[in-house]
């Protein structure tokens, strides 16, 4: 059964529609970017304790140096690797050793942590674009 709702990873005290221990799985794609540096760590932890014994945590988000992290224009760094956008949105561009730090120190192991670079080419437009984004699955022991 695959259960969607919207609430804030962020919040400390914030109740989720499910008990602790209980989810097989946890897919967290270009979700944690979106969050302050400080506070990503905690939202880990926070979801993690949701897994149960065996479950996997999925994520996939921004790697650093991709080229959208390249074309923020100056004063859209509001800290290391952490940018806001023209729409008000924030992004943050991650490492995969970053990745393995906030997985591990929620208690995790790590299944498969990688880099996905890839060259994309728009052909009409004669744009080469250097993509890179962390792709990485945790489990709970």
């Amino acid at each position: 059964m695959c259960h969607s709702f919207v609430h804030d990873i962020c919040e400390e005290e914030a109740l989720f529609p499910f008990p602790p221990q209980s989810l097989d799985v946890i897919l967290a794609v270009f979700v944690l970017s979106s969050i302050h540096p400080a506070r990503i760590q905690g939202a880990v932890n926070r979801l993690s304790e949701y897994l149960k014994p065996g479950g996997i945590f999925l994520f996939r988000d921004y790697g650093r140096y991709d080229l959208s992290q390249l074309r923020f224009k100056k004063g859209r760094c509001l800290s290391n690797n952490f940018y806001t956008r023209g729409d008000g949105t924030c992004v943050y561009y991650f490492t995969k050793e970053e990745v393995q730090n906030l997985f591990v120190n929620a208690g995790l192991e790590e299944i498969q942590n990688l880099e996905d670079r890839r060259l994309q080419v728009n052909r009409g437009k004669r744009v080469v674009m250097q993509r890179v984004w962390v792709q990485s699955k945790f489990k709970k022991t």
